[in-house]
């Protein structure tokens, strides 16, 4: 059995239902990640003498799992604009929680460079499929 060639969409018989149910859920795994990630920006893995060191290892995991985000929705789509679905609203989601501070006064995203790290690695994972195809 051959592989089709990368970057090809290898099932085309889905109804477009399929198609939109699957980006739903691809949005919905990007927003849940992207909570998590901010949530777990800031961890820190204790030491034996009561120190901590700092353990930013969410800002990989968005780099990566963005990429699989993009590479399974460009399996539904063509279409460059319905394959960024997921980084969209991952980008929208990210600009949202930043947004809630002046609303709740709450400071979800923090203002430092592990924040800024974290917007670059998830837009930085998520392009790196389109970039790779061509």
């Amino acid at each position: 059995r051959t592989r089709p060639p990368r970057g090809s969409v290898m099932r085309t018989d889905f109804s477009r239902g399929e198609q939109v149910t699957g980006l739903i859920w691809l949005s919905l795994g990007a927003l849940l990640s992207l909570f998590l990630e901010v949530i777990y920006l800031t961890a820190r893995i204790p030491l034996a003498d009561g120190a901590s060191i700092a353990f930013p290892i969410t800002i990989l995991i968005a780099a990566a799992f963005n990429v699989v985000l993009t590479r399974t929705a460009r399996l539904w789509s063509d279409s460059t604009y319905i394959a960024a679905i997921p980084l969209i609203v991952w980008g929208l989601g990210f600009f949202g929680l930043m947004l809630l501070v002046p609303i709740t006064g709450d400071v979800i995203v923090g203002n430092n460079i592990l924040s800024l790290l974290l917007l670059l690695a998830g837009i930085g994972g998520g392009v790196w499929p389109f970039l790779k195809q061509k």
